[in-house]
């Protein structure tokens, strides 16, 4: 567990960290122009997230990380129903990746990744 003296920070600020490793990468690829964009979109999600932690809700407990039990577990939920539409996605990106001939290794990587993470899950989680 993260201790720190503002624990709402914590996200926004790795978003931020994040967002900015992407322009980077899109300033190297693509040049300024995009990387402003991708840095804009950046820290308008960070301070969005930010302010919605404020907020005296359910989401903003979420997000705020001021959760109790109840709110928790709707994240989590949230969390696996995100899980299994990206494993939907990847599956179906594999089968129309190989319906049209295309090359369907980032879909399998997906697929890959999700599967491995599963399966530590049950490992890391099985006796708690």
């Amino acid at each position: 567990m993260i201790f720190t003296k503002h624990p709402r920070l914590v996200v926004p600020a790795v978003m931020v960290f994040l967002g900015s490793a992407i322009a980077l990468g899109s300033w190297i690829g693509q040049g300024w122009k995009a990387a402003i964009g991708v840095e804009l979109i950046t820290v308008v999600a960070a301070c969005g997230y930010f302010v919605l932690g404020c907020r005296d809700s359910d989401l903003g407990a979420l997000f705020g990380a001021k959760a109790d039990e109840r709110q928790a577990t709707i994240g989590m939920r949230a969390t696996a129903l995100a899980g299994n539409a990206m494993v939907l996605v990847a599956i179906g990106g594999v089968v129309v990746a190989t319906a049209v001939g295309s090359s369907a290794w980032p879909f399998f990587l997906f697929c890959a990744v999700g599967a491995t993470a599963f399966l530590v899950g049950l490992f890391v989680y099985r006796d708690r």
